[in-house]
């Protein structure tokens, strides 16, 4: 029996010692499996967004990230940066093959490798981020993985949003919009919210570790989160005017009947037959390109609707092509039916514009994207107004970008985004989409009027919530009486200024520190 029991004790050992050694090789950040562990890692964290909402991920898969940088070399800290971001963006957009391969007409692998192309780029920044921190930053662990990892991976997905137009998507802070982190939101726009989940992310990094520093900064993380529950409950706008009755019109067009000829006349009909059918109303919301058609080809049709309005004394407004008569451009726009128009600021690289026309102008030649080649209207434009209301417009990709949002604000009461998200199907997309379009109305405490083709259409209020919304891929008419806000959050006062600067501050510190010792 005793014989037995040492064999045991050694045996259960031996198979301890096993496992912290294979531990030990995968978390060396000179092994090439914890540059694989950073890609996958990477890739899981896209269950933490919509539709998956797995939210403890955000906390616990950017650990391994913080680690490595921590203690890698600048070159090792490079590269893990760049995996990681690079599993990210794959897994997340990866809705953008259904665009390119279904209805752009592209071959499959094309679509991977456009797919993998823009998530390599889009990555460059967190990789950059990483060798700095490495390289030009010599100071503790723990400030290493509390502080400087954390600043450092939101200011480089600020440039990551904004160098060559960017591409905003994938951002920590939108996972937290149903949890006490978001009460940020208002202050610091959604690059703080992503600071303070990395924060988090870096005390999971102590706690493993078992650093003998992890408990002073439980205190400070704890509250951060008290803090942000806090503020959840501070209302920065106010009530202005009298509540607005709108319709959310969502006509479920297939994205591969749209612009089929014989689909024209019947799609014209629906959101005809569907808006009239509406009694009590002040405003009428068609989603983007409701009309398969152009507004100078369709004056005839719109001009019938513009009378039935002004004879139930509704405003309606829709997303349509318009053609620049001296130009001949086309531009992706919102226009009250009655007067005014909003041209899209915003536009989507490779679905709307070709960036670098001389090096991809081969991109025409194997996708077939309708309108993928338009003009962006101006930054500053006079505010489109209905019901009496001056409204915030977004059109589909621009909700994504909070600084497109602001240049309407404080002046507008009610946000308006219109969108098509059926060129991506039935995927995480318009999940994702809904789940940005809340933090946009968080930020900047404003009712958001969100109307799309094939769903989410939803109403969501000043705090976010979301006060009702459509069912997926039906004909629905979404009604609801919104009432507009005024006033201004602190971050529609000072954007991501406030947060950049800090930033940028915090590592410009430690790296003169670090050159001047």
């Amino acid at each position: 029996m005793l014989c037995a029991s040492v064999v045991e004790i050694f045996l259960l050992r031996t198979k301890t010692l096993n496992k912290l050694k294979i531990l030990s090789v995968l978390l060396n950040p000179e092994s090439r499996y914890f540059s694989l562990i950073n890609l996958i890692a990477g890739a899981l964290v896209t269950l933490a967004f919509a539709p998956f909402h797995q939210v403890w991920l955000i906390f616990l898969l950017p650990a391994v990230l913080f680690y490595g940088w921590s203690i890698s070399t600048p070159r090792q800290a490079l590269i893990n940066g760049w995996l990681f971001s690079l599993g990210l963006q794959c897994s997340g957009v990866s809705w953008i093959f259904y665009s390119l391969y279904y209805h752009g007409g592209s071959p499959a692998i094309l679509a991977v490798l456009l797919i993998f192309l823009l998530a390599a780029y889009l990555s460059i920044y967190p990789a950059i981020a990483g060798f700095i921190i490495a390289r030009y930053c010599k100071t503790s662990t723990v400030i290493k993985v509390m502080v400087l990892s954390p600043v450092a991976w939101a200011v480089s997905i600020w440039f990551q949003g904004i160098v060559m137009t960017g591409f905003a998507w994938m951002q920590w802070g939108y996972t937290q919009i149903d949890w006490p982190l978001s009460g940020y939101a208002p202050v610091l726009g959604n690059h703080g919210v992503s600071l303070f989940v990395a924060m988090t992310s870096g005390l999971v990094v102590l706690f493993l570790t078992r650093s003998t520093a992890w408990k002073q900064w439980l205190f400070v993380v704890t509250g951060i989160w008290i803090l942000g529950f806090a503020l959840k409950q501070v209302s920065w706008t106010e009530p202005v005017g009298e509540v607005v009755n709108v319709s959310l019109v969502q006509g479920n067009i297939p994205q591969s009947d749209k612009w089929r000829r014989e689909m024209r006349q019947p799609t014209l009909s629906r959101y005809r037959s569907l808006s009239l059918q509406q009694k009590d109303v002040d405003l009428i919301i068609w989603p983007e390109t409701a009309m398969p058609g152009y507004q100078h080809t369709l004056s005839g049709y719109l001009e019938g609707v513009r009378k039935s309005m002004q004879q139930r004394e509704i405003d309606l407004i829709t997303g349509i092509f318009i053609r620049d008569e001296e130009t001949g451009r086309y531009y992706n726009s919102v226009i009250n039916i009655h007067g005014g128009e909003y041209r899209k600021r915003h536009l989507v690289p490779l679905g709307e514009f070709i960036p670098l026309r001389a090096l991809v102008g081969f991109f025409n030649s194997w996708i077939n994207i309708p309108m993928s080649d338009i003009d962006s209207g101006e930054d500053e434009q006079p505010l489109l107004h209905a019901a009496g209301q001056p409204l915030g417009i977004s059109i589909c990709f621009e909700d994504a970008f909070a600084r497109d949002v602001l240049k309407d604000l404080p002046e507008a009461t009610l946000l308006v985004n219109v969108s098509n998200d059926a060129w991506f199907e039935d995927s995480i997309e318009s999940y994702q989409h809904h789940e940005i379009a809340r933090m946009r109305a968080l930020e900047t405490g404003r009712t958001m009027l969100r109307s799309t083709n094939t769903g989410i259409s939803s109403i969501i209020g000043p705090h976010g919530e979301v006060l009702a919304r459509s069912p997926h891929f039906k004909i629905h008419v979404l009604n609801a009486s919104v009432q507009p806000m005024k006033g201004s959050t602190p971050y529609v006062l000072w954007g991501d200024y406030f947060f950049l600067l800090t930033g940028l501050g915090v590592i410009g510190w430690f790296v003169y520190r670090s050159r001047k010792s």
